[in-house]
């Protein structure tokens, strides 16, 4: 048995809230690297493209003196 059969609050995409794929009589869900279940991988990318614009790019870079602080 499949594990995306035995979890019953998996029946909606994360971004589109669409039903997720069934194929062959399994649910067939797009998973994101953050664990969200979605029903292709364009929703998976705009779900991700939505938080980047919402959060910036400061989450994400390294702090100054840790990535310039080998080249001093």
């Amino acid at each position: 048995m499949s594990v995306f059969t035995r979890c019953a609050d998996l029946t909606a995409c994360a971004f589109c809230t669409k039903s997720l794929p069934i194929v062959d009589g399994q649910v067939q869900p797009w998973r994101a690297s953050n664990g969200q279940f979605f029903c292709n991988e364009f929703c998976a990318d705009d779900a991700e493209e939505m938080l980047f614009q919402r959060h910036g790019r400061l989450d994400r870079k390294m702090p100054e003196r840790v990535a310039f602080g080998s080249m001093r």
